[in-house]
């Protein structure tokens, strides 16, 4: 099945955060890029938008890893994004100030094609290697710029370069949470929040069809989640998401993330995996409804403004065996309660 690929692949990139995790060492950056997207292929030469965003973590004075995802805008016939784990290699920085870097790396990618068909596309899933080259410049405090040319191979697809100008931030070894030690900050407001293993979310967002026409419709729901370790967790969540006009579908999914807590442990971010389960039978004028299990990726940013709450924005993409993928995005109110987390 197509779904179940792209499950393996997506397996094959969490494993790769994970192994990045325990790697605490040196600070991480994350960056928000955007910019022009060039379609190599004959079939597709032509310009698009793109922008991406990414994490980066420093291994070593010359080597980094970095987890990213990349949308590379709507080139005629495509509309491809995904993610991409690379290994860095670091130039010596100029001037304290200036650095140039080349990564490599797959890229896992979700490309909704125009065919000729009664429905008149159809979601592919596969993987391409990614070739990049950024140079950075640091400015005052922690922040930077950074221009980034990406170079995707993409066989049986077509192949696109891209030039992506955006900026940045270090997160210091200080500002990380220090989850795995017996300190905190002076208060231990948000060290005592790491060591609740529960949370509760409510949210509400928006369901984007991965269709030629981006449709999409209001979507709510309910998020347990259970913290496994400083730097896991688990989730069970509730969709109400829209299939028709009128008709909306009961949903279910399970997942198992990856987390980092950076900024003292007022921000974590957080990587998952796992499968998205529809109740019931298909709603009368249904006609965005996938037929059975599919898997499950998402991307999580939560704001800890106290001891128990937090802000949570979470970006979820559903890949199917029958065209029927879609993107949800949601902002969420988290409430945390019960004991230590297993160290």
């Amino acid at each position: 099945m197509k779904w179940l690929t792209a499950l393996s692949c997506r397996a094959a990139w969490i494993g790769v955060a994970l192994s990045v995790a325990p790697m605490s060492g040196y600070a991480e950056n994350l960056l928000a890029l955007a910019g022009i997207t060039e379609g190599e292929n004959s079939a597709t030469n032509s310009s698009s938008y793109g922008w991406q965003l990414e994490l980066q973590e420093p291994l070593s004075t010359h080597l980094s890893a970095s987890l990213s995802w990349l949308n590379e805008g709507h080139v005629p016939d495509h509309h491809r994004d995904g993610a991409a784990a690379q290994l860095w290699v670091n130039a010596l920085r100029w001037r304290e100030r200036v650095q140039f870097s080349v990564g490599v790396g797959p890229y896992i990618y979700f490309d909704t094609e125009t065919i000729a068909s009664p429905r008149g596309y159809s979601d592919v899933h596969s993987a391409a290697g990614i070739v990049s080259a950024s140079l950075s410049v640091d400015l005052r405090s922690a922040w930077f710029l950074s221009l980034n040319v990406n170079d995707v191979y993409a066989p049986g697809d077509f192949n696109s370069a891209a030039i992506l100008l955006g900026g940045g931030y270090h997160f210091g070894n200080s500002e990380r949470a220090e989850v795995a030690g017996d300190a905190g900050d002076d208060t231990g407001t948000h060290t005592d929040a790491l060591n609740m293993r529960q949370q509760i979310q409510l949210f509400s967002g928006e369901t984007i069809f991965n269709d030629l026409n981006s449709r999409n419709g209001a979507t709510v729901g309910l998020d347990y989640r259970l913290a496994l370790a400083p730097w896991a967790a688990c989730s069970l969540t509730w969709f109400n998401d829209p299939v028709g006009i009128r008709a909306r579908r009961n949903q279910v999914a399970s997942q198992l993330w990856w987390v980092d807590h950076l900024a003292g442990g007022r921000l974590s971010l957080s990587a998952g995996l796992g499968v998205f389960t529809p109740l019931g039978s298909v709603p009368s004028g249904a006609t965005n409804a996938s037929t059975g299990v599919s898997g499950l990726s998402g991307l999580r940013i939560e704001w800890s403004w106290s001891r128990r709450s937090s802000l949570i924005l979470s970006w979820y993409r559903s890949f199917t065996n029958d065209d029927n993928d879609r993107d949800i995005i949601t902002l969420g109110y988290g409430f945390r309660f019960g004991g230590s987390a297993a160290r």
